[in-house]
């Protein structure tokens, strides 16, 4: 099966199983115009995918909306071309979706050293958003365009906010991302050069699901204007790319990270 009749069936089986969300939980009701929150943040989080080390960097907030149609949030862009409501009340939204691939440094951890560096990309793919009241689900499926051998990759995703009061609101979400095997072994595998210029072992990994987590959310307005943010994520890593050595002997099949940062919402 080609990664687009995998990403239709999945986006078929979602559709009918799940409630959603719009494209982001910060786009407003009604909303009209250029709007959104822009913010800063810093973060703590392993120092790559698979890693037991960790680090403090900066990290920008962007959500930037157009009316109800195009969004910019974090690392991806897209467009709502698809827009209606079930007999059930679910929201569904629709549409094409660009986003940059976050590369990696051999120099970001000793581990890494003589596996050579890999180049961020762009994606290019889809999405369907769906939401019921406080519920909601996503699919993202995306198809690296800039690096031949980067892959593919399924994320899906489904969770709920609450309301704490006027100011404070949180927002649980479980995950799950699929990789296809060229993107599997350009993060988790070890060629037989890479193997010789660093002593890892040589090792292949397949297709399957990389790895599965939750996070939860808060947002916390401090005027109308200004918001503070945290957000606390927990991953699990799986299948072969758990079994690489760079996970399994040198690194940790366990992820954690935690952010906190300031916004401003117009």
């Amino acid at each position: 099966m080609t990664y687009i009749g995998m990403a239709s069936a999945a986006g078929l089986t979602l559709l009918i199983s799940a409630a959603g969300r719009a494209t982001a939980d910060d786009m407003p009701a009604t909303p009209a115009g250029l709007h959104g929150s822009i913010g800063m943040g810093v973060a703590v989080m392993p120092e790559y995918e698979g890693s037991n080390d960790y680090r403090a960097r900066a990290m920008p907030n962007i959500n930037l909306f157009y009316g109800d149609s195009l969004f910019f949030t974090r690392l991806s862009a897209g467009a709502n071309l698809l827009r209606f409501k079930t007999e059930q009340g679910v929201a569904i939204t629709a549409g094409p979706l660009l986003a940059l691939r976050r590369g990696r440094d051999q120099d970001d951890n000793a581990t890494l050293s003589g596996l050579g560096d890999i180049d961020p990309g762009l994606d290019a793919g889809g999405f369907i958003r769906f939401r019921k009241q406080a519920w909601h689900a996503s699919i993202d499926v995306r198809q690296n365009v800039t690096n031949s051998d980067e892959g593919a990759t399924i994320n899906l995703s489904a969770g709920h906010g609450v309301r704490l009061g006027q100011k404070l609101k949180l927002r649980a979400n479980l995950e799950t991302t699929w990789a296809s095997a060229d993107y599997m072994n350009t993060f988790f595998g070890i060629s037989a050069l890479q193997s010789a210029q660093s002593g890892i072992a040589q090792y292949e990994a397949g297709s399957g699901f990389k790895n599965a987590g939750a996070s939860i959310m808060a947002d916390y307005a401090m005027t109308r204007d200004w918001a503070g943010f945290a957000t606390i994520r927990y991953k699990r890593i799986l299948g072969d790319a758990a079994d690489s050595p760079i996970v399994t002997d040198l690194g940790s099949k366990d992820q954690a990270s935690a952010g906190v940062g300031i916004k401003y919402r117009f």
